[in-house]
């Protein structure tokens, strides 16, 4: 027995070199999960930063790169961060952390942000800091483009035909012929009645101007000219600018002086073309004024009725979205229906200006016979799954007869879109409700000459699918939502709008074909 005990003593303390090493192992592994953690909570933290700093700043593009530098580093520095770098440029009593953005297109951001990020216990293994890059990108939608797919908007059949100096070849506007326009724009003079289908632009509720309309904004309208990259100069044209009276309002733009009882002076039509600013989603805050043309009643002072003028010439443009605003002043009432066209030079040939109304419309259609089609709005693929809102000033009157108003979405090579769907209600101008219904969104809007919506708002809600595409049309992806006027032989003065419900700025998938 006293061998065997010998033995078991001189084992004592072997089991301490195992324990030491497990400890050591657990203690490096412990550590080791702490970093792990502490790297993993930062990881997210800096991806926190890159994110809001993309949503803050893509709304400066494609122009302001101030701004784009500004919001990229309050938006990380709002997140905890120190960023002392602006895509190389150093920033002056900043700290220690760096960021870097690259517009991946006019309305898309992508930022890059860069920290070092102390370590605990990895400083044993020589790592006091360990280096933490996250990306983000971010878009903004731009306003609802409504009326036009092309360089003009509002080109009625008259100036369509025409030929010689004035015909849209010779304006440049060759690519407009591909896109039939069923309207003209319009305008009201401010001493119009409301009833007359301008919501905006007038001053007056009925035809003795006794009662002021609540929703008269003396802006007028406003336009989106859309210029690509690279264009070496554009030119904003007009057609017929001024308030030139016909007695007969189904030819020609079909102006219209007499829309008052008393007092019917003349009015002043003004184009003013601003430059792009930093939120594309309001064009009322827009205050860099480049050009500005007035036109009255004088047409031969200078000749412009049933001409092309060019309101505003500007060389190397840059690339992005213009305004073009119109509004009316003085004491007299009336229609002034014009087209407006946007020629480009430069840079791709095949990629041309475009103009579109942004908001809201107002329209004036003549001369139709039988069932029109007009562009309402572009509903790209990007907002599936919400829900879109279209108001209609006073639409679809027939004084003899019926008519619909019917929205169709997009129209392919095989002919026009499905209805969708759709609720609909109408509100007086006094506020009074009208009819209401709901299914498909095709609405008797005249029942043997007598209009249903007459001073009257009619709003549609529609719900886009969630696999809303866009189908091929004119050779390319076509978004543009059209409106049919179902309206058998007569005219019509309206204004429409168009938005969708929707964050205008969010997040997307980052480029995968480059790494931080």
């Amino acid at each position: 027995m006293l061998p065997r005990l010998k033995e078991r003593l001189d084992e004592r303390g072997v089991a301490l070199p195992f324990v030491a090493i497990m400890l050591t192992l657990l203690i490096g592994m412990t550590a080791l999960a702490v970093d792990l953690g502490w790297l993993y909570l930062n990881g997210s933290r800096v991806q926190r930063g890159a994110d809001a700093a993309a949503l803050a700043a893509v709304v400066h593009l494609p122009h302001n790169t101030a701004g784009v530098n500004a919001n990229t580093v309050d938006g990380a520095n709002a997140n905890g961060w120190d960023v002392g770098m602006i895509n190389g440029s150093v920033i002056p009593g900043g700290g220690p952390d760096r960021a870097s953005w690259r517009p991946l297109s006019e309305n898309r951001l992508e930022v890059t942000l860069t920290a070092d990020i102390p370590t605990f216990f990895l400083r044993i293994f020589g790592m006091e800091n360990v280096t933490i890059t996250r990306r983000a990108t971010a878009e903004y939608i731009k306003p609802v483009p409504m009326g036009s797919p092309s360089s003009c908007f509002g080109v009625g059949a008259y100036a369509a035909s025409l030929s010689g100096s004035q015909s849209l070849n010779s304006q440049g506007l060759s690519n407009c012929h591909d896109w039939t326009m069923n309207f003209w724009a319009a305008i009201n003079g401010p001493r119009t009645a409301k009833e007359h289908g301008d919501p905006y632009a007038v001053e007056c509720m009925t035809s003795s101007c006794s009662t002021a309309n609540d929703d008269y904004r003396p802006s007028g309208y406003y336009y989106g000219i859309e210029v690509p990259a690279n264009k070496t100069q554009i030119e904003v044209k007009v057609f017929d600018a001024g308030l030139y009276p016909r007695t007969n309002g189904q030819t020609e733009t079909g102006d219209l002086q007499n829309l008052r009882d008393s007092n019917n002076g003349s009015f002043n039509t003004t184009y003013r073309v601003l430059a792009p600013d930093d939120t594309p989603l309001d064009p009322t805050d827009n205050s860099n004024l480049i050009c500005s043309q007035t036109y009255g009643t004088n047409q031969s002072s200078p000749n412009t009725k049933n001409r092309w003028r060019t309101v505003c010439t500007i060389p190397n443009p840059t690339a992005g979205i213009y305004v073009l605003n119109v509004r009316t002043s003085g004491s007299g009432g009336g229609n002034n229906s014009y087209s407006i066209g946007v020629s480009s030079s430069g840079g791709n040939a095949s990629e041309h200006a475009r103009v579109y109304a942004i908001n809201d419309m107002s329209i004036y259609t003549n001369s139709i016979s039988g069932t029109a089609t007009v562009y309402l709005a572009e509903v790209e693929e990007i907002h599936a799954g919400k829900t879109l809102l279209l108001g209609f000033y006073d639409p679809g009157e027939n004084l003899s007869g019926n008519a619909w108003v019917t929205v169709r979405r997009p129209r392919s090579n095989s002919g026009l879109g499905p209805i969708p769907n759709c609720d609909w209600t109408s509100t007086h101008d006094d506020g009074t409700p009208g009819p209401s219904g709901s299914g498909q969104c095709s609405i008797q809007s005249t029942i043997g000459g007598n209009p249903r919506f007459n001073s009257h708002w009619l709003n549609s809600r529609i719900n886009i699918p969630s696999g809303y595409t866009c189908p091929t049309y004119n050779g390319g992806p076509n978004c543009f939502w059209t409106m049919n006027l179902d309206m058998g032989t007569s005219q019509d003065r309206t204004t429409w709008a168009a938005r969708v419900i929707g964050n205008p700025v969010r997040l997307v998938p980052n480029d995968t074909s480059t790494t931080p």
